[in-house]
């Protein structure tokens, strides 16, 4: 690999280093850091999260505007979860969910929601027609008592009956209940950290829908799954307090946690293929480690230096590539001593990268283009053009899926052609992508939108949106 990988020329970039961190600073993703808009300490508290379900997929068009929404605390304080109005429209949950409420609360029993209902009206052809209020507190107990302890994260799920909560006059009594916790985990299900909440999401890919959370501490950014045993191996790269934490799935809790040795912020990981080595890239310093992920110490560290951002492992050449986006570089790493093999020459600001068929496609996010490298030949490839900051490279289903940021698409590539078959625009800004292999599905993470966008591969759309009511940062999917 070295006499066909150009060497960075390095006093060159050392020249251009300082000016190159000030461009990027104005051209970095969105800063995680104070984004939450949740008052007081998270630490001294848990997140509560509510949920809203139709009955029917076909439901009569009926709105419901909502003045609060409190939770019943032993030993008898209703607490706020919403800071002021909150409208439903049947109309746009139908057969999917929709994110309802978040409080932070104090530790202690909980064991009632209350809705304080203002108003409602049902669509007609000629407008809203206002409906009577029968009673404007609907209050439904949980079924069983609710502990938060402090770092917590937990959700509760509402199913509305709209056709029952019809009556004559017309006027509405909304009939609603709260779904029971599911006892075990679901067969095929997506895992979605929210760093600002300090939460992982679970999802039902059959259903596509929130069913459950946990709480994980110091804002779990990434999500791995682990090839060997996926349902006790989940792992998250924490970033406040840089760390590796081990989740089991099967029993919705963290079981280990793992400090890393370093001073920055943890950017990104990769496993193994036997998910016993994790590699962790620290971008502030310029390091790659090495972690044993059974014993839980690092093993190796070499500084690469030039902000290394997206690191990958290349399994059929059992070599790790790593992004280094000051110096417009990706390089190639020995996995057993971290001794830099050479440097592949990229476009502007290399990102996140994806190999297939021993192509190695690396997304250049500050030239709005997709470089692919063949390793067998080790040389470029081709270089496609696509939409505006792209970060994160997928493949599924014999297409390519680009998430670019800046212009809120997905780029549709296929393998062989060199550009666009067509382009996915989205509501928000995407950055991460999975694949749901069972249900066939493509999970966007929408920061824009506080959600996960289902692309179906299929006919290349967006099929739907799964609300979260906080910005996704990773995501990993487990079958069973």
């Amino acid at each position: 690999m070295k006499n066909c990988i150009a060497q960075p020329r390095r006093l060159f970039f050392l020249f251009q280093y300082a000016l190159i961190v000030l461009l990027l600073g104005a051209c970095a993703g969105p800063d995680l850091s104070t984004g939450h808009d949740y008052p007081g300490d998270t630490e001294r508290g848990g997140f509560l999260s509510l949920f809203l379900n139709l009955q029917e997929e076909q439901s009569p068009p009926v709105r419901m505007e909502l003045r609060a929404i409190e939770v019943l605390a032993d030993p008898g304080s209703w607490q706020p979860l919403t800071p002021g109005t909150t409208f439903i429209d049947a109309r746009t949950i139908a057969g999917g969910q929709i994110f309802l409420a978040r409080g932070l609360l104090q530790p202690g029993n909980y064991s009632r929601i209350r809705l304080l209902l203002k108003e409602s009206s049902l669509l007609h052809q000629d407008g809203l027609a206002a409906l009577a209020v029968e009673q404007d507190a609907i209050e439904l107990a949980l079924p069983s008592s609710l502990y938060l302890d402090a770092g917590d994260s937990h959700s509760l799920f509402l199913t509305w009956d709209v056709s029952a909560s019809l009556q004559d006059g017309p006027s509405l009594n909304p009939v609603l209940r709260i779904a029971p916790r599911l006892k075990k985990m679901i067969a095929d299900a997506a895992y979605v950290s929210c760093p600002e909440i300090n939460t992982v999401f679970m999802i039902r890919t059959d259903r596509n829908r929130v069913y459950d959370s946990m709480g994980v501490s110091d804002r779990p950014m990434y999500l791995f799954s682990s090839p060997v045993a996926p349902e006790e191996n989940l792992f998250a790269l924490t970033v406040s307090q840089p760390g590796i934490k081990r989740i089991g799935p099967s029993v919705n809790s963290v079981i280990e946690s793992y400090r890393l040795p370093m001073t920055g912020e943890a950017t990104h990981m990769t496993l193994d293929p036997d998910g016993r080595l994790a590699y962790i890239v620290d971008g502030e310093r310029g390091t790659v480690m090495r972690m044993n992920l059974e014993s839980g110490h690092v093993e190796e560290r070499v500084r690469l230096g030039y902000g290394p951002v997206y690191i990958l492992y290349l399994e059929k050449r059992n070599l790790l590539a790593v992004s280094l986006t000051l110096s417009q570089n990706v390089a190639l790493l020995d996995p057993d001593t971290l001794a830099n093999i050479g440097m592949i020459s990229t476009g502007s600001r290399p990102a996140g990268m994806m190999v297939l068929n021993d192509l190695l496609y690396i997304a250049e996010e500050g030239g709005n283009s997709v470089l692919v490298y063949d390793l067998e030949r080790n040389r470029m490839w081709k270089r496609i053009p696509v939409d505006f900051s792209p970060r994160r490279i997928l493949a599924a289903d014999g297409y390519i899926y680009v998430s670019n940021y800046d212009s809120r698409s997905i780029s549709l590539l296929r393998p062989g052609q060199l550009g666009v078959t067509r382009n996915i625009p989205l509501p928000g800004a995407p950055l991460e992508l999975a694949y749901v292999s069972t249900s066939r599905w493509i999970y966007v993470g929408n920061e824009g939108n506080n959600s996960i966008s289902v692309i179906d591969p299929a006919t290349s759309t967006v099929a739907g949106h799964i609300p979260l009511g906080a910005r996704p940062g990773g995501i990993a999917v487990i079958n069973r």
